[in-house]
This record gives structure tokens, sequence and C-alpha cells, in this order.
């Protein structure tokens, strides 16, 4: 019997983008030899099912047949539960976002690596492909690519849903996967991964399966650096304590958040003495990382995907965007008598 796989995609109003991104996948090759059934699922996030247009140029007589719904609840935990759901009974789901292009070769990659190392998740490195007239940091930094560089075949504890297969096995195990908590925050990707591994299954890395992501001329200013950076550490620190609340997690990560901000002053004094600009980025960076971790410890977070980053796309403002822009707020942890927080099961893990 063949091996089924889907490829979830989840979008909102980026049509363009996801075109191109159904373009490549539907381009992809795998070797005569191999017995796999490939399917594409899209969520589209918008209410008025915006991506409808899009998906009809992709009818009948393509490579890889595709499904699409629409989930109107907004948030991307939401959608990322739903292609879950629509992926229920494939033996395996890779993640993808709607805003990168898969190269020749990356799908037969990224399956090969599965087979070879018997993992239950499987990721790859993202390259950002920067717009004309980028400011020079965005260069020399590798804010746009995926965070740290591995060798393939090691072992992590973590993951994105940007370039990553999952086994079966796991989303059937680790449900439901994505909190509500990170609506618009994001990390509700981080926060499943770290409860996977936590639960006992192997990430793997395997740094051939590259993906290209379109950087948007809004992510190459500064401030979106530092209120990225910040919205990462809060992120991972909601994300650990949601995972094992108590004292003891409220000290590690107190811990965690101060040699962040501590060792930031010693790269910035090192890129000083040294005149390495990459050395001041990477201060930048891990300062207010160690920052948002700390705000994180308190609940607070950033809710970067209220506001819509500009996208050659255009298109006009979310719905219920923030006034003047996004700001640091709140995330919603209690319960509420919400019952899609109350029977999350995080405690329940190993």
């Amino acid at each position: 019997m063949s091996t089924c796989v889907a490829i979830a995609v989840i979008t909102f109003r980026r049509p363009a983008l996801l075109r191109g991104l159904l373009t490549s996948l539907q381009a992809q090759e795998l070797p005569a030899d191999t017995d796999y059934s490939i399917r594409i699922v899209v969520v589209d996030n918008d209410a008025d099912g915006s991506a409808a247009r899009v998906l009809e140029e992709f009818g009948e007589g393509t490579p890889y047949p595709i499904e699409s719904v629409v989930e109107a609840e907004p948030g991307i935990p939401f959608a990322r539960e739903r292609s879950v759901e629509l992926c229920w009974n494939d033996d395996a789901l890779i993640f993808v976002d709607d805003d990168e292009v898969a190269p020749p070769g990356w799908l037969a990659t990224l399956l090969k690596a599965w087979e070879t190392t018997g993992a239950d998740v499987v990721t790859g490195p993202v390259k950002g492909t920067l717009p004309a007239g980028a400011p020079p940091w965005n260069h020399y930094s590798d804010v746009h690519d995926s965070t740290g560089r591995h060798a393939t075949g090691e072992e992590l504890k973590k993951a994105y849903t940007n370039n990553t297969l999952v086994s079966r096995r796991v989303y059937h195990a680790v449900t439901p996967g994505f909190h509500p908590a990170f609506r618009y925050t994001g990390s509700s990707d981080l926060h499943f991964f770290l409860r996977v591994h936590r639960a006992g299954f192997r990430i793997v890395w395997c740094e051939e399966a590259c993906i290209s992501e379109d950087v948007p001329v809004g992510r190459t200013t500064l401030r979106w650096l530092v209120r990225r950076a910040f919205r990462s550490g809060s992120g991972d620190t909601i994300s650990r304590l949601l995972i094992r609340p108590g004292a003891i997690s409220y000290v590690l990560v107190l811990a965690y958040a101060s040699a962040r901000v501590v060792s930031a002053f010693g790269l910035a004094l090192a890129g000083l003495l040294l005149g390495r600009k990459t050395h001041l980025l990477k201060a930048v960076r891990r300062f207010f990382s160690g920052v948002g971790s700390l705000a994180g410890i308190v609940g607070i977070n950033h809710d970067e995907y209220r506001e819509r980053h500009g996208s050659a796309d255009g298109g006009g403002a979310v719905p219920g965007d923030l006034d003047g822009g996004e700001r640091p707020g709140p995330a919603d942890l209690d319960d509420d008598g919400d019952p899609s927080l109350a029977d999350h099961p995080d405690a329940r893990l190993p």
C-alpha cells in the first residue's frame, strides 16, 4: 500500500504568495521507485474564503490533488488544528508556510530523511529571500533563516511548522496540538513541538531539505527585529510554563531569561572591541529575547499577527488590528470556562 503524506498549508489573504507556493509544490518530483501518495491540504483562515480564486487555478490535471477548507475562527492555532484534523488518517503531514517556495528535490529529500532516520519528526532549514533595497544588516544576519545551524541527523528538542514532517503517531498522541493562548502571538508551533519532545518522540534535522521564504519589506527593519526577538522570548517562556507549571519552572525560566540579558552585554562589548557587526546584532536580539522571556513570566506577549505585514499582495488591514499598530499585551492563559482551553493536555504529559 502507498504511504499517504499530506502537505498542510494555512493561509490568510496572501494570494500571490500562496500561488507561488502551490506552483512549487506541484512541480515536486519523486523517484520512480518510491510509493508515496501525496496530497495538499489548504486551510484558509479568512472567513471570506479569499484563497478560493487561487485554488481554482490548480484543478484537474495537477500532479497532487488539493483539498481546501475555510477555518473562520481567526488565529494560527485554530487553522493549524484544522489542518491536523484533515490529515488525521494520513501516515504523515508536512507543515509549510504560505510565503515559502519549495525548490526542486525538496519533497524527495525530506521524505528520504524520514525513511532513513526513522524519526518521528524531520525538520529542515528555511532560507529568507530578501526584497530589493533591504537594509545592509539583513544581508549579514541569519535572522531570516532558521534559528541555529545543525548537521543532518542531529536530534533537536524543538521544531517549527515552517518546514517540518510529522508522523501520524505524533499528532495522534500529542492532541490537541495547538494552544489557543497563542492566537495572535505565534509560538503555538514551538509549544507543540516542545510537548512532542517531552513525550519522547525524536525530532531530527535534515540540512539538505531546505525551503525558501519571501521576506516582506516590513520585516527588514530593526523595529521588527526587536519586536520579533521580544515575541520569541515571551513565547518560549509561556510555552514552558504551560507545559510544566509550578515554582521550579518559574525559577528556571527566570534564570534562563536573566542569563540571556547578561550575555547580550557580553556580546555587545565583544562586538564593539572587535568591530563585529554580527556580534552587535546578536546582542540586540539576545537582549530583547531575554526581556521578552522575563515578560512571559507574567503572561505578556506581543500580538505580532494582529498586524498585516507588508507584502507584494497588498490589501487592507486585518479586522481587529490594534489602533496605531500592535503592541505587547497579556496573553490569555486562563481557562475562563472555554472548553478548548479547559481540556488541554499539557499537565498530562509524561
